[in-house]
């Protein structure tokens, strides 16, 4: 019996989401839930043709997004849990640009805080049986 790929949350993929890019796969729970609460509350931008990823600072200003950050927002991207937005001008230490937003979907929002509360709850594995 071979198990079905399974996405951030748990839920079975019909098919495996392709990855064609040269980029590593983030596994790391804690910073996609990072990704997603800054993508969420302040915002991420992507710039130019290889679309580098930024981090809103504040409006319409942005600076460079750690590698791993920016890796885990492709990954997003590319498994359509963030979307692409519109273009608009943003500012980068005195620079001046078009940059496109990136977007949280209202169904990755409500995935993302339903997950949240699931592992804000206590486990049940330390718990004593009873016999």
């Amino acid at each position: 019996m071979t198990a079905e790929p399974l996405d951030l949350f748990g839920n079975e993929l019909a098919t495996p989401v392709p990855v064609e890019t040269g980029r590593p796969t983030v596994n790391d729970m804690d910073l996609i839930e990072k990704v997603l609460q800054v993508a969420e509350n302040t915002g991420y931008v992507l710039v130019g043709p290889a679309e580098r990823v930024y981090r809103l600072v504040a409006n319409k200003t942005i600076e460079t997004a750690p590698m791993v950050e920016a890796d885990a927002v492709h990954q997003l991207l590319d498994s359509k849990w963030l979307t692409k937005g519109g273009t608009h001008t943003y500012t980068c230490y005195g620079h001046s640009g078009p940059g496109n937003s990136v977007l949280v979907p209202k169904t990755t929002k409500n995935k993302a805080r339903m997950w949240r509360s699931l592992a804000s709850r206590p486990t049940t594995t330390n718990r004593r049986k009873v016999s």
